[in-house]
């Protein structure tokens, strides 16, 4: 029979496990658009455009060119988070143990959320859909590249609702380059209350210019060789991402038929994501830091004489 685990502790003690540095993951959750679930996929439908047209006075038939509705459509996939716990484990475990073991479980689902959609952004940007990079890979971050990406996603009218849902995960250390920029330095720290965070995810995330920008840690970040690292920049809706099933409390279940009956840890999830519309993706291409580095300041030249 299972039990949730999060029953299991209720008493405080001196102080906490050390659990081991990791992302605990849960910091992209309600930044793409959600979809439609049917048994086990997903379907995100696409509306295009119509325009106006001229009437001539005569009486003649309608021009109907229909905005045309598309979908695109892909399977879920399942996936488990798992540990034993041995009998004798379990009787001289005080409730820190069991606290880390809820801990790293419950990261292992969060942080496989993230990377569901980190996935969706790498494989939409490296399939030949038309998502634009920024950078080559060879210059350090700059506020301007930043400000490009928003700009040429709003230019697609992607925004024109008032609505600006623009998200951007960015390595530690690029967002520590980006202070060094007064704009970026003096920009909100926390994310608009009403923008659909978590409190770790407010937390981690500084709003500018209408894109949210989130911390995220290193293991996030790839980039194509070893000096640089690829980071994305998305509107809400040029994405989707789905998770129809999300256990993140684990549940501990015995295991008679295993010598000493262990607990089986388990918690899972199900879950998949796609691109949707390119013009709404960019990727960002820069260089790999190990520090920030101070911008070049810019002065007026004074003319001799």
């Amino acid at each position: 029979m299972s039990i949730q685990i999060a029953a299991w502790f209720t008493e405080k003690i001196k102080d906490k496990v050390t659990v081991q540095f990791q992302a605990h993951g849960g910091l992209l959750d309600g930044t793409m658009m959600s979809g439609d679930t049917q048994a086990n996929t997903v379907k995100f439908p696409i509306i295009g455009r119509t325009e106006v047209y001229k009437l001539t006075g005569a009486i003649e038939r309608v021009p109907v060119n229909g905005p045309g509705l598309t979908t695109v459509q892909l399977t879920m996939e399942d996936f488990e988070a798992s540990d034993w716990w041995r009998v004798q484990d379990a009787y001289k475990a005080g409730p820190n143990e069991q606290s880390a073991l809820v801990t790293i479980i419950t990261a292992a689902i969060r942080r496989k959320r993230d990377k569901i959609k980190l996935d969706a952004l790498a494989a939409f940007a490296a399939g030949g859909f038309g998502v634009a990079t920024i950078g080559n890979g060879t210059a350090v971050i700059d506020i301007l590249d930043l400000e490009q990406g928003r700009a040429e996603i709003a230019g697609t009218g992607a925004d024109d609702t008032g609505e600006v849902k623009v998200f951007c995960m960015l390595p530690a250390m690029w967002m520590s380059q980006l202070k060094f920029y007064k704009e970026f330095a003096d920009a909100q720290w926390v994310g608009l209350a009403d923008a659909p965070f978590s409190k770790v995810q407010r937390m981690r995330t500084r709003t500018w210019s209408g894109v949210h920008y989130i911390e995220g840690p290193d293991e996030y970040f790839v980039g194509k060789d070893g000096t640089s690292l690829y980071a994305y920049m998305w509107h809400h809706d040029s994405m989707g991402a789905e998770t129809p099933w999300n256990q993140e409390a684990p549940t501990i279940t015995k295991e008679p038929l295993m010598q000493g009956t262990p607990h089986l840890v388990k918690a899972g999830l199900g879950g998949a994501a796609v691109g949707i519309q390119a013009a709404g993706v960019k990727r960002l291409d820069f260089l790999k830091i190990t520090k920030p580095v101070r911008p070049a300041v810019l002065t007026d030249e004074i003319p001799a004489g």
